[in-house]
């Protein structure tokens, strides 16, 4: 199931590269650091943390989240990726010290080398962005993924529950 989703995922590659280039027409900000959506940008020392947020809602969580975590490890190397250019800005406004990147497509070779770049020790992931592909990969490089404030409606449940392979070894290899 992980590879048909991957392959829809190439397939709609081209088509999500145009929409990015057509928005960025208005916001240059959806084009900015754009690289680090194909897992390309600058390499970290490692050992830090992960933490993946989409949008501005999770980026405030992250923020409490990431100032919680700075409280008890004061040089504690931590990247924050986000999906939208208001989330990035947010997290640039907040969060001064941290590493801000766009997140990777959801591809196994961008997943792989944004884990080869950063060399996390943990990933966490702010709610229930549930990336197969991402987990996968994270499972596979024996980087441990944890869920921050994360919850799973009855309707997402039945939704998951109808494509068992998407999720199942990713979910259980991060248990």
């Amino acid at each position: 199931m992980r590879l048909l989703y991957t392959l829809l995922l190439y397939v709609t590659l081209p088509f999500a590269t145009l929409v990015l280039a057509w928005r960025s027409l208005g916001t240059r900000d959806y084009w900015r650091g754009g690289s680090a959506r194909f897992g390309l940008g600058a390499a970290r020392a490692g050992g830090g943390v992960w933490v993946h947020a989409v949008s501005v809602g999770e980026v405030q969580v992250a923020a409490i989240l990431i100032a919680a975590l700075r409280e008890r490890e004061h040089n504690l190397e931590i990247t924050l990726t986000c999906a939208t250019p208001t989330g990035r800005a947010r997290a640039r406004a907040a969060l001064p010290g941290v590493e801000v990147r766009y997140a990777p497509y959801d591809l196994p070779g961008c997943v792989r080398r944004t884990l080869a770049r950063l060399r996390p020790r943990l990933l966490i992931i702010i709610e229930t962005e549930l990336w197969p592909n991402l987990l996968h990969e994270a499972a596979r490089a024996g980087v441990p993924v944890l869920f921050a404030s994360a919850r799973i409606s009855a309707r997402s449940a039945r939704f998951y529950q109808r494509l068992p392979g998407l999720l199942h070894d990713a979910l259980a290899a991060n248990a």
